[in-house]
């Protein structure tokens, strides 16, 4: 394909890897995870682990999900007071915290991991740290949704293979 990127994408254990991060597998990289309760985040921090091994500087990060900022308490509804709408953000970074700290607690003891959270839209909220980490690749699990759901619920794993500054692993 002229003007195309030149690209070789190799299969190991389910992972879909770009040749790029072959490359720099031998050098310490500096890897965004990202994680929610789900078993599929939990298989991708042991992927990650085996993949690219105890000299990788681990980030594990969650993203905590804020839901639309109206109400219905009249039927021409109304906006969410400052006092709720800063609830809201604060128990969604919390919740967010704890999952980050649950999954990190994942890896071996002596492994260099750092915990991050952020409140938003999950993909978004990925790429914008990882473009403050300055990080090499980031790993997520895949969830397995059917259409419905992914009209529904678009996937994140989507929003990241198109908009990331940095290469993503999906685990499978």
């Amino acid at each position: 394909m002229a003007g195309s990127a030149p690209g070789l994408n190799l299969m190991l254990g389910g992972v879909f890897l770009k040749y790029q991060l072959i490359a720099r597998r031998a050098a310490a990289m500096k890897l965004l995870i990202g994680v929610d309760d789900s078993s599929e985040s939990r298989h991708a921090i042991d992927v990650a682990f085996g993949f690219f091994g105890p000299h990788a500087e681990y980030m594990v990060a969650s993203v905590g999900e804020t839901r639309p900022l109206f109400t219905s308490a009249y039927a021409g509804g109304s906006f969410v007071s400052a006092a709720d709408l800063t609830e809201r953000f604060d128990t969604a970074e919390l919740a967010a915290r704890e999952r980050a700290r649950r999954a990190a607690e994942a890896l071996p003891a002596d492994t260099d991991v750092d915990v991050d959270v952020a409140v938003g839209h999950p993909g978004s909220a990925l790429c914008d740290l990882a473009s403050e980490l300055g990080v090499d690749a980031i790993v997520i699990g895949s969830h397995d949704k059917n259409a419905w759901e992914r009209l529904l619920n678009p996937s994140t794993g989507r929003y990241l293979i198109d908009h990331a500054p940095c290469p993503v692993v999906v685990v499978r």
